[in-house]
């Protein structure tokens, strides 16, 4: 199959979605088919919201894909619309065209113009498109509404913030061939906001990356012995749940003041909010000596970093799933996350893991003592999550899942009676319709 794939950044730029689109990509490839990405040249999150030019290369074959990257301001093509906008009456009549949901999309960065022109261009099997949170996906679905193509889409939303209720969506959703769900939860969310058919695909780790890990090394090269760790690994930001970690582990302190603080992740300002340092600032002295950050880390030390932790905790509200729990679990460590719909899919309450009010530090700390006092329910959690992980979510099965859409899809579009594009689309509507219309033809 020839494969589309649009993300709004791309390796190198770290981040979970970043990385979920990279082992799709590359599975996708070593399976034999032609895949490219369209994404932008931001470096980071930040740059990304600004529209600021990265340096990366505008062409480059990465493990067998085609990489494309695209300025986010929209180059030349950007210019010209923006410029229409300031014409007279240029945002009325694009309002009336796109709609107040629509513009208000155009309107953010990253501004990339360029994908919808390069998908009316090119002849593709399946154009998949991730990370609705920003624009591009918009692009690649303006452009299916002026050609027929299967369009997937990926959406990962996190359904406990407001903008995966934006009423675009509901347009978007309805206008996909499929849509790969993170979790059961996601699913009944987009369904319940139009979309015809949806596949759980899931995310996964390779099991295989973690098979030699030495927690002792890191555990040595920190200064830190016996003494219990708890660990939060992920980008510091206030939904991720950070602060109120902090916030609980003070309470934690004056349970055991031995036990120390990992937080391994971004650090540079760019990817920081002001309220995340500010709780760490205001650590005391000897609080902040019971803390380690760690902004930098290859991908070869994760085992080592996991396995130096006796709880693994992202209370987080901003992720459609959470790699790092399978991490954690791959190393056997029992997890802490928080109530979110998404995340009470992966973590079952008390068998491998525990779940907490989102944004309540007492309930945080006291589930962290908790576990920190009770070895044995600690092991019998970090075994119930490595088994659930190894059987469910390993990158070969999700590879396994989105590649049988993908053909699916095809072979329905190719094996038509007619072969006409536009009676597969009108059958996808068809499917779409409530049981009781169906029925009366």
């Amino acid at each position: 199959m020839n494969i589309v794939h649009i993300s709004p950044a791309y390796a190198p730029v770290l981040g979970g979605a970043e990385w979920h689109m990279k082992v799709l990509s590359e599975g996708l490839a070593a399976r034999g088919h032609r895949v490219s990405v369209l994404t932008t040249n931001a470096l980071n999150p930040m740059d990304l919201h600004l529209g600021v030019h990265g340096a990366l290369p505008e062409r480059e074959y990465i493990n067998g894909v085609s990489v494309i990257r695209f300025a986010p301001d929209g180059g030349a093509l950007g210019a010209c619309m923006r410029r229409w906008e300031q014409l007279r009456g240029g945002w009325r009549s694009m309002h009336a065209l796109f709609g107040p949901d629509g513009m208000a999309l155009l309107r953010s960065n990253p501004q990339v113009w360029q994908i919808m022109v390069w998908l009316l261009r090119t002849r593709a099997d399946v154009v998949m498109a991730m990370n609705w949170h920003w624009s591009p996906a918009y692009y690649a679905y303006l452009a299916r509404r002026m050609k027929d193509f299967i369009f997937v889409g990926l959406p990962q939303f996190h359904t406990d913030e407001s903008w995966s209720r934006r009423t675009i969506y509901r347009r978007m959703l309805a206008g996909s061939s499929a849509i790969l769900a993170n979790t059961a939860h996601e699913e009944q969310f987009v369904r319940a906001q139009g979309a015809c058919r949806v596949e759980v695909a899931g995310v996964g780790v390779h099991p295989e990356c973690f098979a030699a890990p030495d927690g002792g090394s890191f555990r040595g090269r920190y200064g830190i012995g016996s003494e219990p760790v708890v660990g939060f690994v992920g980008r510091q930001q206030v939904n991720k749940g950070i602060v109120h970690l902090v916030h609980a582990m003070k309470l934690v302190w004056r349970w055991n003041p031995d036990v120390r603080l990992v937080l391994a992740g971004h650090l540079e300002t760019a990817h920081q909010e002001l309220a995340v340092r500010n709780a760490i600032e205001q650590l005391t002295a000897s609080e902040r000596e019971r803390l380690i950050e760690i902004s930098r880390f290859e991908d070869a030390e994760k085992p080592s970093l996991y396995w130096a932790f006796d709880v693994f905790v992202l209370p987080s509200i901003s992720d459609s799933f959470g790699i790092a729990y399978l991490e954690a679990w791959l190393c056997r460590k029992p997890v802490i996350g928080a109530r979110s719909g998404s995340t009470a899919c992966v973590i079952e309450d008390g068998v491998d893991g525990l779940l907490v009010e989102a944004g309540n530090a007492d309930d945080l700390a006291a589930r962290i003592i908790a576990l920190l006092s009770d070895r044995k329910t600690c092991k019998r959690m970090g075994a119930a999550g490595y088994a659930k992980t190894i059987a469910h979510h390993t990158w070969e099965k999700v590879i396994d899942r989105v590649e049988a859409v993908y053909r699916d899809l095809t072979v329905a579009r190719k094996t038509s009676s007619t072969g006409d594009a536009g009676k597969v689309r009108a059958q996808e509507a068809t499917d779409c319709r409530p049981d009781s219309e169906k029925a009366t033809g």
